[in-house]
């Protein structure tokens, strides 16, 4: 109704604001703004605007910006502040609800892809990046300073800086991955061959070891498989000890004619090295020989003996000597080059001089490397860089290997993105083109370049209209496993087993190999998902999962013998999907006990993308606290613990979450009792669901928070493939995608989802909507058919 001066009342005008978004069953007079009065109003409405913010002004209303900050601080629980009334956890999700409806919805005419940093390539990028490039399976980045991560990720583009500590190693790893990829020096070398100790026939036993051999006077050989006809330097390396005055004098045979007599040194604990020449008239088997020409007679041991009683008598009473080593040097021979310079020379083949060879070569690398073609600008500075390498005395191949040497310390290189003109303008912007689409698609799915086929369709206008195709293609590659480990290592947290260190007294049957099969049982599920497209609901809902001899035995599952991993039908008292899993059950217990916070938290961040705030500050950890403070069970002190009302809002979200895994241990071993109390697993959550133990709460998570889980791994999965948080301006696509999966749960439908939305597709600036049609518009922004 209008007011009597004849202007619209100010509930009319906050109701006009907006009435463009659909909001739902919630009605902001009606649900809202009550909520707002009694909660918010005393510092941000009827006129108050603390922290220059007021609630009931129309103008703040329709900022996105100012209701994402409130939605923040609701979720966070730092609004309203501690000392003021508390809304009820109904109330705070009915507002986040209403801001996520009605707020958040964006216009579909003008839709915003977000604002990209560009990415430094992370570890696992520049080492595949490297390997597809070149050839080389170096994994340089080793020994690169560790990524820093950002939501969860360590591809966020916002997280990869550059310290001048990591620029200096990018620089030494190109010279190194180049000088392994290029021979630039076409001078023959000779090989070494080391030959294996334990196939030294003959001599005493007693001394021998796989790094150490005993020779006396009966005759030792050995076979040797010489590649070539020719001159061969032989080193030995050898201790001895003098008996009765008198060093061993040693005598080398090849194929029974003698090549030298070696009188040895006789000093005790001194390695020495004896040389020799041997000269071979054809490859083949040959047969070395040693032996000592100077046995020890019995007096002679006897002194020996009577010289070292005041030591170890190593001898015997024999004169011996221990052979460390022996290094053949095969003759000279011209080196072949390595297939990887084939590989990076090819394109330089039938060109009429070295330069134009040059020239080709330098523009296929650098297309690749730079996962686009090189402007004619930038192919003439790498030549400048070829011709001064030249007239600095380098041959062909070191001035080719010098200007691919800058290419890959190039930022265009090191790094990947598109520079977007108007970065921080929402209101203009257009489709990537198909270079930047393939770049974007190989470093999702494989953390890698892409592939000649994507660059061959990328070259020809094409990729975008197939890409369904290639999507399944790539799902199928084995360098699809960059998503097993990348994505869901880190979404999934496997990555985490590594740090996690058990209590020996209380989990005495934890090892490496127990860790190593539970990570691998973890990667086994996604990789089924993936390849089999199953439902990612399968995350949660799978009745098998993979084992070996130690995992089975671990989980009580009998009939599994050997290392290898196989497919079973978990049984009852274990529940499927992650839930079930020993990593999940580990990595969020303590080391001497399992942490039902932990376990309700993981489910809460990974599973259902609702985290709980942080803990308000100075409020100790559960076993921090004074222990005449709580008593009874672990369940009994944290229903104690959660009497304090600073922290009863968070632990009523985890921990009936965690209640309902305590049948586990803090290993996933099954149980049913703890500290001699019966298991109690029954929870109730926030929302009002109860149940009674694992197999319960994953119903609960499979059918009421059927939605919440699409939304969370939609979610996450957008983050990663972006490389970015999300944004307010994300929610339509989330939206987008998780209604997609409603309808097509399957795994392929959820990639395919992320690379059809319009911040994989499209970037800020250099562009207008209105070039779009409607066809494209529905296609981007719409929740369509299921792939």
């Amino acid at each position: 109704m209008p007011a009597a001066d004849g202007k619209p009342a100010k509930d009319d005008a906050l109701a006009a604001a907006t009435a463009p978004v659909v909001m739902g069953p919630l009605d902001y007079k009606k649900d809202v703004k009550p909520l707002l009065e009694s909660y918010c109003y005393k510092c941000h409405g009827n006129g108050k605007k603390k922290g220059n913010l007021a609630l009931d002004d129309v103008v703040a209303l329709q900022d996105q910006k100012t209701w994402r900050h409130v939605l923040e601080n609701m979720r966070t629980g730092e609004m309203p502040p501690d000392e003021e009334k508390q809304p009820t956890l109904e109330e705070r999700e009915k507002v986040m609800k209403w801001i996520d409806v009605a707020v958040f919805a964006v216009d579909p005419d003008h839709p915003d892809p977000g604002r990209v940093t560009i990415h430094r390539l992370n570890r696992a990028e520049y080492n595949n990046t490297i390997r597809d490039l070149i050839g080389v399976d170096f994994q340089p980045a080793d020994d690169f300073p560790a990524d820093d991560s950002g939501y969860g990720f360590d591809n966020i583009g916002d997280s990869l800086t550059l310290p001048p500590v990591l620029f200096e190693r990018y620089l030494a790893a190109a010279e190194k991955v180049m000088s392994m990829a290029i021979l630039n020096d076409h001078k023959p070398r000779p090989d070494k061959i080391y030959v294996d100790l334990m196939k030294i026939e003959g001599g005493p036993k007693k001394g021998t070891t796989s790094i150490a051999r005993k020779i006396d006077e009966n005759e030792s050989t050995v076979k040797l498989d010489l590649p070539l006809a020719g001159q061969y330097d032989v080193k030995l390396v050898v201790e001895s000890q003098k008996v009765g005055g008198e060093a061993p004098k040693m005598e080398w045979k090849l194929d029974g004619q003698s090549l030298r007599t070696t009188e040895l040194s006789g000093r005790k604990d001194f390695k020495e090295q004896i040389k020799a020449v041997m000269r071979v008239d054809k490859p083949g088997e040959h047969t070395l020989m040693m032996h000592v020409v100077n046995p020890a007679k019995t007096g002679d041991a006897v002194k020996t003996t009577a010289a070292n009683n005041k030591g170890a008598d190593t001898t015997d009473g024999k004169r011996t000597f221990v052979v460390r080593q022996i290094l053949l040097m095969t003759p000279p021979q011209p080196v072949k080059a390595p297939e990887s310079q084939y590989r990076i020379f090819k394109p330089g083949a039938g060109q009429p001089n070295l330069e134009f060879a040059a020239r080709a070569i330098i523009q296929n690398f650098g297309k690749h490397a730079f996962r686009r073609p090189l402007g004619s600008n930038e192919v003439e500075r790498f030549m400048w860089i070829y011709k001064q390498a030249g007239l600095k005395g380098g041959n062909f191949e070191q001035s080719v290997q010098t200007a691919l040497t800058a290419i890959l310390v190039s930022p265009h290189f090191i790094f990947r993105g598109e520079l977007q003109p108007q970065p921080d303008n929402p209101q203009i912007a257009s489709q990537i083109n198909e270079w930047a689409l393939a770049s974007r698609l190989s470093y999702f799915l494989w953390s890698t370049m892409p592939d000649d086929e994507l660059f061959a369709e990328a070259e020809k206008g094409t990729l975008r209209k197939n890409l369904d195709a290639q999507i399944k293609r790539m799902l199928a590659d084995p360098k699809a496993s960059a998503l097993v480990e990348n994505f869901g290592g880190q979404w999934l947290q496997t990555r985490n087993l590594k740090l996690v260190q058990p209590d020996a007294r209380a989990f005495p049957s934890w090892d490496q190999g127990l860790a190593t099969a539970m990570q691998r049982e973890t990667e086994m599920l996604f990789e089924t998902i993936m390849h089999e497209d199953r439902t990612v609901l399968d995350f949660i809902a799978a009745d098998y999962t993979f084992v070996n001899e130690r995992l089975a035995r671990h989980y009580g599952i009998r009939g599994i013998e050997g290392e290898a991993f196989v497919k079973v039908k978990l049984p009852e008292d274990r529940p499927g999907g992650i839930l079930g899993q020993g990593t999940y059950l580990t990595i969020t217990s303590n080391p001497t006990r399992t942490s039902p916070v932990k376990r309700g938290k993981y489910v809460l961040e990974n599973l259902l993308g609702t985290p709980p705030p942080p803990p308000p500050p100075q409020v100790p950890d559960l076993d921090d606290k004074n222990r005449a403070e709580l008593h009874g069970t672990l369940r009994q002190r944290m229903e104690q613990h959660r009497q304090d009302p600073t922290c009863a809002s968070c632990h009523a979200r985890m921990d009936p979450i965690g209640f309902g895994l305590e049948q586990f241990d803090g290993i996933g071993m099954a149980r049913v009792q703890d500290e001699g109390v019966q298991i109690d697993p029954v929870g109730q959550l926030v929302t009002g669901e109860k149940f009674s133990g694992p197999a319960e709460l994953r119903q609960i998570l499979l059918t009421k928070k059927r939605s919440d889980f699409l939304r969370c791994i939609s979610e996450k999965m957008l983050t990663y493939a972006l490389g970015r948080g999300l944004e307010y301006y994300d929610r339509v696509t989330i939206q987008k995608i998780s209604t997609s999966l409603e309808k097509n749960p399957n795994f392929s439908n959820l990639v395919t989802e992320v690379v059809n939305s319009v911040p994989f597709q499209m970037r800020r600036g250099e562009g207008d909507h209105r070039k779009f049609s409607e066809a494209q518009k529905t296609a981007l922004l719409s929740p369509g058919p299921a792939h």
